[in-house]
């Protein structure tokens, strides 16, 4: 049993945060308890539903974050550009390479060489995974699905080739590309919302969207331009993340050389 008072062990500053921290998820949950119980049938989800013939889309979750808030869309996804680039540094500056690792022979990287069925498999699937991340970005106005969605499957389809072909490397240069013209575009749709008499709102659908439309794949105004917009940031974004862990991993698994006569 340790020697050490119970008063070390202890720290009062600890115990204090942990019991400051008790007391307010309990009143958390005593606050959202009530609020449940409490029988309103009233909700802000209520009103946008009631809404949601304005923006000529027929999912409605679409409107919510592309149109009414899509403000806070926007601050997501300069939130994953931050955590992408922060990622990218992370990973830049690796260090030195881990004792008793060696570059495979057959794919010139410290990864072990992928087998035929996994190579086989990702050439079946890279396909089928692109076609189905399109399908989603641009169908995100008639069905469940969007922009986040169709660009994380996309990401992941050149994830899977990279590990099947470890010779693969997303180009950078392409990638920052992608991201600007992507987020560029998703912020001058929104200024030009903003500054229109018609809309006068960030991001306000300011190309015609008639209901008549709605579940069309040519509807709902600039709605699938943005979605389409935020497929193609959201994906740049992770398949960059993708990109960074993999070369990391492989900058860290290269021997260093000696130079000769050392």
């Amino acid at each position: 049993m340790s020697q050490t008072p119970l008063r070390k062990r202890v720290r009062v500053q600890t115990l204090l945060l942990f019991l400051l921290c008790g007391w307010l998820l309990a009143l958390q949950l005593t606050i959202l308890f009530e609020h449940g119980l409490a029988g309103q049938s009233a909700s802000v989800g209520d009103a946008l539903l009631a809404r949601n013939t304005e923006t000529g889309s027929a999912n409605a979750v679409t409107s919510v974050v592309v149109s009414y808030r899509g403000f806070d869309t926007l601050g997501e996804v300069t939130v994953l550009f931050l955590a992408a680039t922060a990622i990218g540094l992370l990973f830049g500056g690796s260090g030195p390479a881990a004792p008793g690792r060696a570059v495979s022979e057959s794919s010139g990287t410290g990864r072990s060489a992928p087998n035929e069925m996994m190579v086989t498999g990702v050439r079946l699937l890279f396909p089928a995974l692109i076609l189905l991340g399109v399908y989603v970005v641009v169908h995100g106005h008639l069905s469940p699905g969007g922009g986040f969605q169709g660009g994380v499957i996309i990401a992941t389809a050149f994830f899977l080739r990279m590990l099947a072909e470890p010779g693969l490397v997303l180009s950078h240069t392409r990638i920052g590309l992608l991201e600007s013209v992507s987020g560029s575009g998703f912020v001058l749709i929104g200024l030009l919302g903003l500054s229109l008499v018609g809309t006068a709102t960030f991001l306000g659908n300011f190309l015609p969207h008639p209901v008549a439309s709605m579940g069309q794949l040519l509807s709902a105004g600039v709605i699938p331009i943005i979605y389409v917009l935020v497929g193609i940031k959201v994906g740049a974004e992770v398949g960059a993340i993708f990109g960074d862990m993999l070369e990391g991993h492989d900058a860290r698994s290269v021997p260093i050389q000696k130079n000769e006569g050392e």
